[in-house]
């Protein structure tokens, strides 16, 4: 019999204030550390120390979200890295970008054994599992019919027949920035100037808000939001300060990221590629199957123009729910409380005036 009064609650990562006295907090000398150890924990303090030397530089950082790791609890950590300028352009799986609404509408995850959980019925009571936590099915439902609203509200106030998407997820934070969901990534987005991809908007929960909804709006129109992340990637490129990429997984949004690197040579008519100057992948994947998720960013993308030869590219092969969490700890006692990226204010300028430039005009009020 199914007991949710019994099961733990699953918490949210968050990020400790850092602590720079003393040679800085004890993650930061463990990664330190670790980098001159061996196996994964040297790739982990190669990253972290490549997301510093990231962090310390002019380059534009962009950062693709793979997967649901909102679901996870890791969605605080994504957020405090936007405040702090640590990212400056996001592209999201639509899970990443709508489903950390749960927890800001204030909606509890419960941790199960997913070795002896009964799958059947979970789905009688009304629970939906993702491997070791579930969520009410009810609650999720809601949070679907709940972002129908948005739909809804941008066809009243869209001034054009289309919308780019990165334009449309800046509407969406706006929306829930006024409606009081002002602790979501896409609203966190809209405050920072943040620009923020989800290239397959309708595989998650946005699909059904958008089924839902009364009236549906502008069409969304994603060719377009490819253009505009070119023009803004190419801003940076050299002989720009250059671009580096951090990648939380691979799929969609690591192909996102990494082809404007090869794009960029038929729209500067040269026919050369633009590496990225630095990356980081953390993932689970594995190289041999052929899958871009396991492509490293050390060996074969360099092959595509993707990654440069000559630069700092770090494959992490472990879990984003321990890489991240200590990423983050660490950048915190490395820079202290209240630090922000100081490259941070002039590209988040420059990024508005793109965006600004991409929009037919402001919605309607």
């Amino acid at each position: 019999m199914i007991n949710p009064d019994v099961w733990p609650v699953r918490k949210r990562m968050q990020v400790e204030d850092g602590d720079r006295g003393a040679g800085g907090g004890s993650v930061r000398r463990l990664l330190d550390r670790m980098r001159h150890s061996a196996f994964q924990g040297r790739k982990l303090g190669e990253a972290f120390e490549t997301w510093t030397w990231m962090i310390d530089q002019g380059c534009l950082i962009a950062m693709g979200l793979a997967g649901s790791m909102a679901s996870a609890g890791l969605a605080p950590l994504l957020i405090w890295l936007v405040e702090r300028g640590y990212v400056d352009v996001l592209v999201s799986t639509s899970a990443n970008a709508t489903e950390d609404l749960l927890e800001a509408r204030g909606t509890l995850f419960y941790q199960v054994d997913p070795d002896h959980v009964d799958d059947r019925e979970l789905w009688q009571q009304g629970f939906y599992r993702f491997y070791d936590h579930v969520v009410s099915a009810r609650e999720y439902d809601r949070m679907e019919d709940f972002t129908s609203e948005f739909f809804e509200h941008l066809a009243k106030t869209w001034p054009s027949p289309t919308i780019a998407g990165v334009h449309f997820t800046h509407e969406l934070g706006r929306w829930l920035d006024a409606r009081g969901v002002a602790g979501s990534l896409a609203a966190t987005c809209f405050r920072h100037g943040v620009p923020l991809f989800v290239p397959a908007a309708p595989d998650g929960p946005l699909a059904e808000g958008y089924r839902a909804a009364a009236r549906k709006g502008p069409s969304v129109d994603f060719f377009r939001d490819y253009e505009i992340a070119l023009d803004i990637m190419s801003r940076y490129m050299p002989p720009g300060p250059g671009t580096a990429a951090i990648f939380a997984g691979g799929g969609v949004p690591k192909d996102f990221i990494q082809i404007t690197a090869t794009s960029v040579a038929t729209q500067r008519g040269n026919g050369q590629a633009s590496p990225h100057i630095a990356a980081i992948q953390i993932t689970t994947d594995n190289t041999v199957f052929g899958g871009l998720g396991g492509a490293g960013v050390h060996t074969e993308c360099i092959s595509w123009g993707k990654e440069a030869a000559e630069g700092r590219n770090v494959m992490v092969f472990t879990d984003l729910t321990i890489a991240l969490p200590l990423l983050c700890q660490g950048l915190a006692e490395t820079y202290g409380s209240g630090h922000v990226r100081p490259a941070r204010a002039a590209i988040a300028a420059d990024l508005r005036r793109a965006l600004a430039v991409s929009a037919p005009s402001s919605p309607r009020p």
